[in-house]
């Protein structure tokens, strides 16, 4: 029979679990006193009854970790696509296994998860530092040219965390490891939207993008004039391969990328894509074709290191793109801001949304709209410039021929000249849509 009762000078909970098998448990304390102890006894057995009753108890010894729990999410994603849970399994080794890896997946609480967010927005908690720290040693180890890759989590990394978090305690919660998905209803920290999601003081214009090219030197003024034409990820540039381009039509296909050491399919379906190449830039991978280094000449990269390995993305970024936007007198900006210029100035020229999209690899035109909204050009129509001529009296009124003056409408001389362009600017197509053209 279930009770309480004192054990080995303690108040605990005596029960039978599903199986008949016998369970003493003691609360967890420490407690101010005797009574109070008796009495979070006798709330643990009545919790443990329940579970008994609900056949979901489970002992302690028994009970999953988080990181047991993450793993088996992981590798219950059967249907994901590889890349979505290589991403999904850096994230968990680089924050949440550090963080909550060896807690019981039952006790993490709503409470230690905004405990998780606030630590995150105002620094990189230690426990996460420390596992960074070993795994970089670790890949050093491995390979001398890896370089550590610092943490830097902005809002919309945490927000990617609490919504990873929140996938991983249901399926928790739904095999019965876990009473509840804790992470339900946290608050996520606001996070930038549209326009603001690219910092503007960052794009490159035309002329900046030109010099920052010049003054590249091999064996990265090649990628770099890639990413400036092609608005390719970084990853991207450094998967291309020189069977990937078309020389005959100009063009590169996005098949694959090189990430974190590893060649990976491209980040979504839509990321598989053909990019147009100016003929400059075809005729300088030409040159480059032929000074590039081959290594054994199994991989055929475009973009190699010296040895004809694949290249680092730091690499690319500290040696090879700062130095060249230092010497050119550029601000320093990151490499990933030539994705954003190539977008940027692309629809500020008047390129159509549409094709600007699928140039950059979006899933659609609207993902395309809410990041750069900001630098389509503005149509003015005449509307408060129409109000004034009214209110001057310099346009006139007409009556719908109602006797008691109701229904009024107007008509004002000009009306047609001020609102012919209004049906054809209505939507978000500028007027261009061949890319050359615009160009």
């Amino acid at each position: 029979m279930a009770t309480v009762r004192q054990y080995r000078d303690r108040w605990v909970a005596d029960f039978r679990d599903q199986h008949g098998r016998r369970r003493i448990e003691a609360p967890r304390g420490p407690f101010e006193n005797r009574a109070l102890e008796k009495r979070a006894a006798h709330e643990l057995l009545a919790k443990r009854a329940a579970e008994v009753k609900a056949n979901t108890f489970a002992a302690v010894s028994e009970r999953l970790t988080f990181g047991a729990v993450a793993d088996r999410y992981l590798a219950s994603r059967t249907k994901a696509r590889q890349v979505t849970v290589d991403e999904y399994r850096d994230l968990i080794d680089a924050y949440l296994r550090p963080y909550f890896g060896a807690r019981k997946v039952e006790a993490i609480t709503a409470h230690s998860i905004e405990q998780f967010r606030d630590e995150l927005r105002a620094a990189v908690p230690e426990v996460i530092q420390a596992a960074r720290r070993a795994a970089n040693e670790a890949k050093v180890a491995a390979d001398p040219r890896a370089r550590a890759q610092p943490l830097r989590p902005g809002a919309r990394t945490v927000n990617k965390l609490l919504t990873l978090l929140s996938m991983i305690l249901r399926y928790a919660n739904r095999h019965e490891w876990a009473p509840r998905n804790a992470a339900d209803g946290i608050d996520k920290l606001p996070q930038p939207k549209g326009e603001s999601r690219v910092i503007e003081t960052n794009v490159l214009n035309p002329d900046e993008l030109r010099r920052a090219i010049e003054h590249a030197v091999a064996p990265y003024q090649a990628p770099i004039s890639f990413a400036v034409y092609s608005g390719a990820r970084q990853s991207e540039v450094l998967g291309l391969r020189w069977s990937d381009i078309d020389w005959n039509r100009n063009e590169a296909h996005i098949r694959r990328r090189y990430r974190l050491g590893e060649f990976a399919e491209p980040k979504t379906t839509a990321s598989a894509r053909v990019v147009e190449l100016p003929a400059e830039l075809v005729a300088s991978l030409k040159r480059w074709k032929l000074a590039c280094p081959k290594g054994d000449g199994t991989l055929d990269l475009c973009f190699p290191d010296q040895s004809g390995k694949p290249m680092h993305a730091s690499a690319l970024t500290a040696r090879g793109f700062k130095g060249a936007l230092r010497r050119a007198g550029i601000r320093a900006v990151r490499f990933h801001d030539l994705r954003h210029s190539f977008a940027s100035n692309l629809l500020a020229a008047g390129v159509d949304v549409v094709t600007v999209s699928r140039l950059m690899g979006h899933s659609s035109p609207q993902v395309t709209l809410t990041i750069y909204s900001h630098t389509i050009p503005k149509q003015r129509h005449g509307a408060s410039e129409l109000l004034a001529k009214l209110m001057r009296g310099e346009s006139k009124w007409k009556q719908n021929g109602n006797s008691e003056g109701q229904n009024v409408a107007f008509e004002p001389a000009d009306a047609a000249k001020s609102l012919s362009g209004l049906e054809a600017s209505a939507g978000i197509e500028p007027a261009y849509t061949d890319l050359q053209s615009a160009a």
